[in-house]
C-alpha cells in the first residue's frame, strides 16, 4: 500500500487536477484543429472523442494505490514534471521515477 500523508495527499490531489486541465486543454486545441471539411468527418470527431473518453476514463484514477504509477504516466506524457512533484516525500518520487524508467526501458524493447 502506498501510504500518502495528508499533506501528501493534497499536494497529490493538486497534481492530479493540474495533470487532468493540462490533458483537457490539449484536448481543447486538438479538437479546434481537427478537419471538418466532409460530412463524414464529423463521425471521425465522435470517434475521436470517444476514444480519448476512453483513455480519459482509464488514465484518471485517483487511488492512493496506483498513483505513484499514474503519475509516473503523466510524466511521461508530459502533463507533469518531475520537478512539480517535489513536495511528496523522498519515497514516493523515487519510486515514480523508478516507474518511469521500467516503462521506457519496456517499451524501448
Amino acid at each position: 500500500m502506498n501510504n500518502f500523508t495528508k499533506s501528501e495527499k493534497k499536494v497529490a490531489k493538486e497534481l492530479f487536477e493540474l495533470a487532468k486541465k493540462r490533458d483537457y486543454e490539449k484536448l481543447k486545441n486538438d479538437i479546434h484543429s481537427f478537419q471538418l471539411n466532409s460530412p463524414e468527418n464529423i463521425w471521425e470527431l465522435r470517434d475521436f472523442l470517444n476514444d480519448k473518453a476512453k483513455e480519459f476514463d482509464n488514465k484518471y484514477d485517483y487511488r492512493y494505490s496506483v498513483l505513484e504509477e499514474v503519475f509516473s504516466y503523466f510524466i511521461i506524457d508530459g502533463l507533469l514534471s518531475i520537478e512539480e512533484i517535489q513536495d511528496l516525500s523522498q519515497k514516493h518520487k523515487e519510486r515514480i521515477i523508478s516507474l518511469i524508467k521500467n516503462i521506457k526501458n519496456f517499451h524501448s524493447e
